[in-house]
C-alpha cells in the first residue's frame, strides 16, 4: 500500500471498506484476522472483535457492559460508560470502533501504531 500518509490511511481503508466486496466479507468473516492482515497488528487472544454491517434501514445501537454492585458502583459505571472511545469516520456512512474498555483503547492505539508502522509511515 503505497502512497498514505499518517493522515490519511485510515480514511482509505474505509473506503475500501465500502468498495472492495471481498475485502468487506473478510472483515466480515474473520474480522481479527483481516485486521491482522491488514494492520500488522496480532490481537490477544482473549480480545474479541465483532464488525457488524450497516443496512440502510437498520439503526445500529450499543449497549454498554452491565454493571454490578451497589447502586453507586452502577452510578459510577454508568457515568465512566460516556468516556469510553467511540472513534468514527464519516464519509457515505458512518465506520469506526466502538472501544468498550480503557485496557482495548490502548489496542486500538497499538494497533493503528503497527498499521503506521507497517506502511513505513513516521508517527
Amino acid at each position: 500500500m503505497t502512497g498514505h500518509s499518517n493522515n490519511d490511511f485510515a480514511e482509505q481503508d474505509y473506503r475500501r471498506m465500502i468498495n472492495d466486496p471481498d475485502y468487506r466479507q473478510r472483515l466480515i468473516n474473520d474480522p481479527k484476522g483481516t485486521l491482522c492482515e491488514t494492520t500488522g497488528y496480532a490481537f490477544d487472544e482473549s480480545v474479541r472483535v465483532e464488525v457488524i454491517e450497516q443496512e440502510p434501514d437498520t439503526i445500529c445501537m450499543m449497549i454498554p457492559i452491565k454493571p454490578e454492585g451497589s447502586a453507586e458502583e452502577v452510578e459510577q459505571a454508568l457515568r465512566k460508560s460516556t468516556e469510553h472511545t467511540y472513534d468514527l469516520l464519516f464519509s457515505s456512512g458512518i465506520g469506526g470502533y466502538f472501544i468498550p474498555s480503557d485496557a482495548l483503547k490502548w489496542t486500538l492505539r497499538d494497533m493503528r501504531r503497527s498499521w503506521i508502522s507497517k506502511l513505513g509511515l513516521k508517527l
